[in-house]
């Protein structure tokens, strides 16, 4: 069933991991509708070709590309700085940027890979983006979409060990990444909810995408023994197109929840507002040095 047949004429989109994926998929549908839409990229050339495809595909000239490396901070603080100057104004941004690493690495500023890509630079970039978005939360509701993942279940934060320096594994660091996304999601409701900003975070479903052969050999097993079994990317799409556009109540009043196949999920009974709360701060405390 499509997302939403809505008119976005109007309505400016950020999506991030744009490129390919549930988040070109994303991105396409939103400028089909008439949204300028901006995709935030970390590769020059597959971005340029992904923009190029929307516009062919959707008639949509109003598409912008910008580069960012989500395993820098000081990147993804500069072309936020870049899109607030643009585009003072946004209606929605999709924090759908991610991956997963086989083997433990830590970034040149100091962050376990993971950690970076996956939560803190969508977390930098949210808040660099909040005085937009409440911009775009004048003009109507505003909404902030988070990518987190049902492996959020199996992995609990560890505050004094958020790097994994102790017991690495891919799929651990995945999955806490993807907990601190739905947290933050959580978090962002309860924070600028009065600036009609509307916050959520979804299960897009094993999702037919190169992520399963980049997260070492059991994420590469487990890619060969479910891809029977996975979804689409236009299926793993449906549900952040929905909480970005639809006029659903359920949609509408997400109020930083967690969805899969658009029907509001009960997270990990640690997913707790007590953590999203000491993890806000302990992220802020690590980002602010590259606002």
């Amino acid at each position: 069933m499509p997302a939403s047949t809505q008119d976005l004429v109007g309505k400016t989109y950020v999506v991030t991991g744009a490129n390919s994926g549930i988040g070109f998929e994303a991105a396409k549908d939103f400028a089909n509708r008439g949204a300028t839409t901006i995709l935030v990229c970390r590769s020059q050339v597959r971005g340029q070709e992904a923009m190029e495809r929307i516009k062919q595909e959707t008639g949509n000239q109003g598409i912008h590309l910008y580069i960012a490396d989500f395993g820098l901070l000081a990147s993804v603080s500069a072309v936020a700085d870049k899109i607030v100057s643009d585009f003072p104004a946004i209606n929605v941004l999709c924090n759908n940027a991610g991956g997963s690493n086989g083997t433990r690495s830590v970034s040149a500023e100091g962050f376990e890979t993971t950690l970076v890509t996956n939560h803190l630079s969508g977390f930098l970039l949210t808040q660099k983006l909040l005085p937009a978005l409440s911009k775009g939360g004048e003009q109507g509701l505003a909404r902030i979409v988070f990518t987190s993942s049902y492996g959020h279940t199996h992995s609990p934060l560890n505050f004094d060990d958020l790097g994994l320096e102790k017991d690495y594994k891919s799929l651990k660091a995945y999955g806490r990444s993807k907990l601190m996304n739905l947290l933050t999601a959580r978090e962002v409701q309860k924070r600028y909810s009065a600036q009609n900003i509307v916050a959520s975070s979804f299960h897009p479903g094993a999702v037919r995408t190169p992520i399963w052969g980049k997260g070492g050999p059991v994420a590469r097993i487990l890619g060969v023994v479910l891809y029977p079994f996975m979804v689409s990317i236009e299926k793993g799409a449906d549900t952040m197109i929905w909480l970005a556009s639809s006029q659903d109540q359920a949609s509408v009043q997400a109020n930083g929840e967690y969805f899969i196949k658009r029907t509001r999920t009960t997270p990990a009974s640690f997913a707790t507002d007590e953590s999203a709360q000491k993890l806000w701060q302990v992220s802020m405390d690590m980002v602010t040095p590259y606002f």
